[in-house]
């Protein structure tokens, strides 16, 4: 920004020199005048940034020049420049408000150089100066438009502004408040020895309190709480004069609060004995009122679950939250219903809780009123009996097939053989050797037949356990097939016992009916329903039509067991199985494991938590 400069010497060379040298100033603009009262004329019309006076000239010097144009034009930096050097000029060019008092002499570039620097000195302070009035000007225009109160006290505690929303608050008067003692005014006498000394000891401290509460007396007698900010004032030296403070009424916000304190005693007394959570859900606000005897259920401070609806539904189970928003979602058309899920305890575990709720338009603003109650237990007992009647199910089956196996797949092998052994009699000694073939094939089968019915009665009678999936592929026989790892080295799975027989089962289906496998790989990827574990070989694949039957018992080119007994393992923890591989690629076994069946372990082989998406 240029700066514009008046100069003011009745010495023509000392005018050419200063012109000359400010002139090249990339910042400034120059121009002379030979006295005092010219000046003073061309000031009348024109403004200048910044003006520079010799001290002697005839009619008018430069300190009286100096003081009318401080009369006039009020605080336009003024520096005199002048080849007298008596103290008491200095003294008294000061004291009219002179900037700066630069002496002429010496090296004229170095003089005008410095005289230049004391120019842009003083503008800049001009310029900081006026930004601050102005800044100061606005900030009071804005308190005195803005609904809150405000007001400037010195340090006698008497008030040096206030805005009008504090008039119109208390009933006072600007007249009869402004220079006034504050705390006399209003305060309320009961508070009012205790607040005006508690103000004078910080005065005297030089800090304040940036934030309090403060009781607003007004002419009425009625009293208001007022939310204050408070902030310093400090003079050029730091020494505190007083402070502004900016407030809020929060009289019918305490209100409020002490009606909810009310309500919350009310909700302690009726949940504490009912061991009932109940809450109070504002949806246009998205606030929960709660009661306090949710730390006693869910193990919670009541500040820490209060944040609002989606703080609430991320503690609801994963697998269970996209059905309880469709619930509650419902509640819009059916007013009130029944909703239960898995919710977070405070330590990690989750607790099965039946939520009755309720909608309500009061005041036109959409409520939810719940009560939560712990159905843990109940949930646990139904499991168990679900599971219960699922084991006897299993049992039945498995009763059945074996049975099944015994009496009639035994038995008719049994029949067969009887019938072939009949025919042998009826043909010579060198006949008998299709016959010999055919009785040792209907051998082997019964023999496939009990080994199937001895492994198959010991699926489900072990309790599952945890299974680390390296270690049970280590100890198969591969021989010349290629086993290729693509999964994390310490993944563990929760199975039954028998599940080393579902990777030998797998392991003998691709060497007796891959032809060509040489290299199986076993991958494993994450799915939306848990953990998929890949077992894929490169032989001649398992045509379309056979994926479906190729896990039923008794389909096959062999016993026909192996697969069904496989599905049949990893049904007992709710794993599936599935054939996906392309024919003439090789078959491809994907093995699903929930998400609460797989788990890592670390370094030390230490167990953890069961995974939960």
């Amino acid at each position: 920004m240029v700066i514009s400069v008046l100069y003011v010497d009745d010495e023509p060379d000392f005018l050419f020199l200063g012109k000359k040298f400010l002139d090249n100033e990339p910042d400034m603009i120059v121009d002379t005048m030979t006295s005092a009262g010219q000046a003073l004329e061309t000031l009348k019309t024109r403004t200048y940034d910044a003006i520079v006076s010799d001290y002697l000239m005839p009619a008018m010097d430069g300190i009286q020049f100096l003081q009318k144009v401080r009369s006039l034009y009020g605080s336009v930096p003024f520096i005199l420049f002048t080849g007298k050097g008596r103290e008491e000029v200095v003294i008294t060019a000061l004291n009219s408000g002179a900037d700066y008092y630069l002496q002429k002499g010496g090296d004229a570039p170095s003089q005008f150089a410095e005289l230049a620097h004391n120019i842009r000195l003083a503008v800049e302070r001009k310029r900081a100066g006026d930004l601050l009035v102005e800044s100061d000007r606005r900030f009071r225009k804005t308190l005195q438009n803005m609904k809150l109160v405000a007001f400037q006290l010195d340090n006698d505690g008497k008030v040096l502004f206030c805005n009008d929303h504090l008039l119109h608050l208390t009933g006072w008067s600007r007249e009869e408040l402004m220079d006034q003692d504050f705390f006399e005014m209003a305060v309320p006498a009961y508070l009012r020895e205790k607040k005006k000394r508690l103000f004078q000891e910080a005065m005297r401290k030089g800090t304040i309190s940036q934030h309090e509460e403060m009781k607003l007396l007004l002419r009425n007698g009625e009293v208001l709480d007022i939310d204050v900010m408070n902030t310093d004032l400090r003079d050029e030296h730091g020494k505190l004069f007083g402070y502004m403070c900016i407030g809020d009424d929060v009289t019918e916000r305490n209100a409020a609060r002490k009606e909810i304190k009310a309500w919350r005693n009310r909700y302690k007394m009726v949940t504490t004995s009912s061991g009932l959570v109940v809450y109070d859900y504002d949806r246009k606000n998205d606030r929960i009122i709660m009661s306090e005897n949710v730390r006693d259920v869910f193990g919670y401070e009541y500040e820490q679950i209060n944040q609002g609806f989606f703080q609430w539904i991320s503690f609801v189970h994963p697998h269970d939250r996209q059905s309880t928003l469709d619930a509650f979602e419902s509640l819009n058309k059916s007013r009130n219903g029944v909703i239960k899920y898995r919710f977070r305890h405070a330590d990690g575990h989750y607790i099965w809780v039946e939520d009755k709720v309720f909608v309500t338009d009061y005041q036109n603003t959409f409520r939810l009123i719940g009560i939560m109650a712990d159905i843990t237990r109940q949930q646990e007992a139904e499991e168990a009996l679900r599971v219960s009647e699922a084991k006897l199910r299993t049992a039945n089956n498995k009763l059945s097939l074996l049975s099944s196996i015994t009496r009639h797949d035994i038995s008719n092998s049994v029949h067969a053989m009887q019938g072939f052994l009949a025919l042998m009699d009826e043909y010579e000694q060198d006949e008998i050797g299709f016959f010999i073939k055919k009785l040792n094939e209907i051998g082997r089968s019964i023999e496939s037949q009990m080994k199937f019915s001895h492994e198959y009665e010991k699926v489900g009678v072990l309790e599952p356990e945890w299974f680390e999936i390296r270690e049970l592929l280590e100890k198969l026989s591969f021989e010349d097939i290629h086993l290729i790892y693509d999964f994390s080295s310490s993944l563990e799975i929760y199975a039954d016992p028998m599940i080393s027989k579902v990777f030998y089962n797998l392991l003998t289906n691709a060497k007796n009916h891959g032809k060509i496998v040489s290299s199986i790989t076993v991958s494993s990827h994450y799915s939306e329903d848990g953990l998929v574990l890949s077992w894929e070989d490169d032989g001649i694949g398992i045509p379309i039509e056979e994926k479906e039957k190729i896990f039923k018992y008794g389909y096959g080119k062999n016993t026909g067991y192996g697969l069904y007994l496989i599905s049949e393992i990893l049904r007992i923890t709710s794993i599936t199985i599935t054939e996906t591989g392309i024919p003439g690629k090789g078959a491809r076994f994907e093995i699903l494991i929930p998400h609460d069946g797989y788990r890592p372990i670390n370094e030390n082989n230490k167990k953890t938590f069961p995974n939960v998406l």
